[in-house]
């Protein structure tokens, strides 16, 4: 099976699992993930910002297989993504494969700015809640995770610079009794654009070191990990589609040495927003290179009227 004929079972695959495919001339671009100016933290909120009046976003994820030429798929779950007329996120709802609740995340705000993630378990009576605490102009200062038992937490301090750019994030953890336990600093080039990060520990010693190079669209292309030493850890290669979206990464190990490849696919509605995601895996053949689905996720949007 050859690269090309691969990709054409993924693409059939595709269009058998998602309904309302729009052709390459309809795709549009799709922003990125700031929100009024704020800068929130990618473990914050679990998707960039959709475009347009949003009211609920269903999305199930699957794992695929390839059997002798046929497919089959395997529900892993189900995520309801809940927003308010003001375009930001109210809930998440989680759902295991058997359809039965899993966690669900709430969020507060206060004059458009988030003051209170609340994550609900179903088998804990107390939620974990995560409270923020926001500068005049809309940067996270200081985020206080409490966890469901009351007795671990710990704390993020948030330091910027004169454009607003976080700079520093330093955790401080309940066990070590509020003790300075891990930092994180942040780089930028002349354009703004974040170039490296490091990481630090409790003794102020360094535990790796991240890189981060772009293409003239402002897309990263490459980002490379290195340990204390400066050795190599990992190097990820990105390509992108037309609506600025990945569509194949390559990953190489410490000997910078190819170990695995993604190759993505991806539908849109007429509003810009992704509405199917679809996940191979390259695989080098006796003669050459094929790919094999690895997993998909679909999304049923619901605008309000």
């Amino acid at each position: 099976m050859n690269i090309k004929y691969g990709f054409l079972l993924i693409l059939c695959l595709f269009y058998l699992c998602v309904s309302d495919i729009l052709s390459a001339e309809q795709l549009t671009k799709v922003t990125g993930n700031e929100i009024s100016g704020y800068q929130w933290p990618e473990s914050i909120f679990p998707t960039a910002p959709p475009v347009g009046s949003v009211k609920a976003i269903t999305e199930t994820a699957f794992s695929l297989q390839e059997n002798g030429g046929s497919f089959s798929r395997e529900l892993k779950y189900t995520l309801i993504l809940r927003y308010g007329k003001d375009g930001l996120l109210q809930s998440e709802e989680y759902f295991n494969s058997d359809g039965s609740p899993a966690n669900s995340i709430n969020y507060t705000y206060e004059n458009g700015r988030l003051v209170l993630k609340t994550q609900n378990h179903p088998s804990v009576q107390n939620p974990d809640r995560e409270i923020f605490i926001i500068s005049e102009d809309g940067r996270i200062v200081e985020a206080e995770k409490i966890f469901s038992k009351g007795n671990y937490g710990w704390k993020y301090r948030n330091s910027y610079d004169n454009h607003g750019r976080i700079v520093l994030t330093s955790k401080y953890d309940r066990y070590w009794k509020w003790q300075l336990v891990y930092s994180r600093l942040f780089e930028y080039d002349e354009s703004g654009r974040l170039i490296a990060t490091e990481g630090y520990g409790m003794k102020s010693e360094l535990l790796w070191r991240d890189e981060h190079s772009y293409d003239s669209d402002g897309r990263e292309i490459e980002s490379v990990k290195y340990n204390p030493d400066g050795e190599l850890v990992v190097r990820i290669v990105n390509e992108y589609t037309n609506s600025g979206q990945y569509s194949r990464r390559e990953f190489f190990d410490h000997n910078n040495t190819s170990y695995a490849v993604y190759t993505y696919g991806w539908n849109h509605d007429e509003k810009g927003n992704w509405t199917a995601k679809i996940t191979g895996r390259e695989v080098q053949g006796s003669c050459s290179s094929y790919i094999l689905p690895d997993s998909m996720i679909s999304r049923e949007i619901e605008y309000y009227k």
